[in-house]
């Protein structure tokens, strides 16, 4: 999927039944971006901040220097992987967006797409990328499912050479994906989400052998913290004794399914 302009305003190309020169088509979904509304986004300055660390972090992945490698696997580097082709004058980011595409869930494709267009606009108006760097955002719809998440994954870095990937947020999506890609392109393919709130994800992340070796969290809050400040609370009023009820499947629109479920795993960990 590819956000492009047009006098009546952006939309994001469906690129449905288009061939990659493989044969096989991309399944990928259309999503409406008028200009209007692009545009009309009002966003605080702590969001604005985020923003621009989240595509500043983007550019240092892909643009910096050459000697930060992260190799698990010894694999030869293909011709797409670069940003710029031979003549260094066609020049573009492309950025894998894995997200459902239902706005049940809070981090969607409808919601998360045209703030996505913002913080380029941000980068775009402070100079800080050379203007004839295109921005290229390849939407999949993951459906909050694991299975599809590794496939939709898969598509966008053999089919159409991502570089980087935003999201999925779902937790059990999230885990399948970000296991693999130290594994994808020659050099390993950075992930950013904000979600991958529960314990695990906290875990080291400085090496191959490390589980979510290319995941970067960016989320302001982990169950973690939200479990050390409940046992926080009870030691401070000598409160030994608890019963927590909750949903098991409660909450799916923050981290899909089972997310309470999870909370509640690692308040588990936390305490033990």
């Amino acid at each position: 999927m590819q956000i492009s302009e047009t006098n009546s305003g952006r939309r994001v190309g469906k690129q449905n039944d288009t061939d990659t020169g493989t044969g096989e088509s991309l399944d990928l979904i259309e999503v409406p971006v008028p200009r209007a509304i692009v545009n009309s986004i009002q966003i605080s300055r702590s969001d604005k901040l985020v923003l621009m660390f989240l595509l500043l972090l983007l550019f240092g992945l892909i643009l910096g220097p050459k000697d930060c490698q992260a190799k698990c696997r010894e694999e030869p580097a293909r011709d797409c992987e670069a940003i710029c082709d031979a003549s260094g004058r066609n020049c573009s980011i492309r950025a894998l967006v894995l997200l459902p595409d239902d706005n049940m869930y809070q981090a969607s494709l409808p919601r998360v797409l045209p703030i996505l267009k913002v913080a380029e606009q941000q980068i775009r108006a402070k100079a800080l990328i050379p203007p004839h760097i295109d921005f290229e955002w390849l939407a999949h719809d993951t459906k909050c499912d694991a299975s599809l998440g590794v496939i939709k994954a898969m598509d966008g870095i053999i089919k159409q050479c991502a570089q980087v990937i935003f999201g999925p947020v779902c937790d059990y999506s999230l885990a399948a994906v970000s296991r693999i890609t130290k594994y994808f392109n020659s050099q390993g393919t950075p992930l950013i989400s904000v979600g991958g709130s529960t314990y695990d994800f906290e875990q080291k992340k400085t090496d191959c052998n490390d589980e979510f070796y290319m995941l970067l969290r960016t989320g302001m809050l982990s169950f973690e913290t939200i479990s050390e400040l409940t046992i926080n609370v009870m030691k401070r009023h000598n409160w030994s004794h608890s019963i927590f009820y909750y949903e098991r499947d409660g909450q799916r629109s923050v981290a899909g399914m089972h997310t309470c479920f999870l909370m509640m795993k690692s308040l588990g960990k936390t305490n033990a």
